[in-house]
């Protein structure tokens, strides 16, 4: 089966609001519902915003399997890094890219201080 692109996954939303449905969103990380979330990603997407990469991170671990690979695709646009994430590998592989990007995460801060 084909892995959908993060142009696809942005292009849907734009057809149901097209069609005339319309739901409210509010962009937010740490929302409990996924569209939420995905209007975040979207808009630290679009600004490439550096203040998104630590939530971005977050959501890496997300149990929405759309909401990873947005945002790990996200995370590539805004630093040029993927370190090995695949948001469609088992948990534990997923795990062990998180924990790399932790970690980058902790070491550019400590560079930037």
């Amino acid at each position: 089966m084909p892995r959908p692109t993060p142009k696809t996954i942005f292009i849907l939303p734009l057809l149901f609001y097209a069609a005339g449905c319309k739901v409210k969103v509010d962009a937010d990380f740490t929302s409990a519902y996924p569209q939420d979330r995905l209007a975040a990603i979207a808009e630290a997407r679009k600004t490439n915003d550096p203040a998104a990469v630590k939530p971005l991170i977050s959501l890496l671990n997300s149990d929405d399997p759309l909401v990873r690979l947005v945002a790990s695709d996200t995370l590539f646009r805004i630093t040029g890094e993927d370190l090995g994430y695949d948001y469609a590998q088992p948990r534990a592989k997923r795990q062990e890219a998180i924990d790399r990007w932790v970690d980058w995460y902790e070491r550019s801060e400590e560079a930037g201080k």
